[in-house]
């Protein structure tokens, strides 16, 4: 959460709407309950500074069970192996944010969407370990082709190729 509110700062961010699914960490920040453990307490006071960077925040709790993005998210980068990202821009964390008090975002270019697959079978032609995953990716890699500048293209029933975008380029063509 600070690393997040620190990018947004550094974003020029005013308004924040985080949201948690840890009840205890939310009762935390908003000083219902105590802080018994020391470390902890330097991860609130570091969160507390940041938050008071911003004219208005929010700090929401959103249950695990209805928290299917989060987890989808969570659980889609711990089953991606490094050797399956292709080159975009993503926010690591790259030493502890209370280690002599400041957070260091480290930018690096790493992201996953589900264009990747298919750019890396038709261009260095890798499949995945699993044989049924396998099959299914050449199957269906048949209908998209790549040009020059490594745009993925899909062909269509009649013929022409339609290009195919990511969850960021789509509300820019809309």
């Amino acid at each position: 959460m600070i690393v997040g509110l620190e990018l947004a700062k550094s974003l020029g961010a005013e308004v924040i709407k985080a949201k948690c699914d840890s009840l205890l960490v939310i009762n935390q920040v908003n000083k219902s309950f105590e802080v018994r453990e020391d470390r902890m307490q330097r991860y609130l006071d570091k969160l507390q500074v940041t938050l008071h960077c911003f004219k208005e925040w929010t700090l929401d709790h959103v249950p695990r069970e209805q928290n299917s993005e989060a987890d989808a998210l969570a659980n889609l980068g711990s089953s991606v192996e490094e050797d399956d990202i292709v080159p975009r821009t993503v926010v690591q964390l790259s030493r502890s944010v209370v280690e002599k008090g400041h957070a260091e975002i480290n930018s690096t270019s790493l992201t996953w969407d589900w264009r990747n697959k298919y750019i890396e079978y038709l261009k260095n032609g890798k499949l995945p370990s699993d044989h049924e995953e396998s099959r299914a990716l050449r199957t269906k890699a048949a209908r998209f082709t790549l040009d020059e500048s490594e745009t993925l293209y899909r062909r269509t029933f009649d013929g022409p190729l339609v290009v195919c975008l990511g969850s960021g380029d789509t509300n820019y063509v809309l």
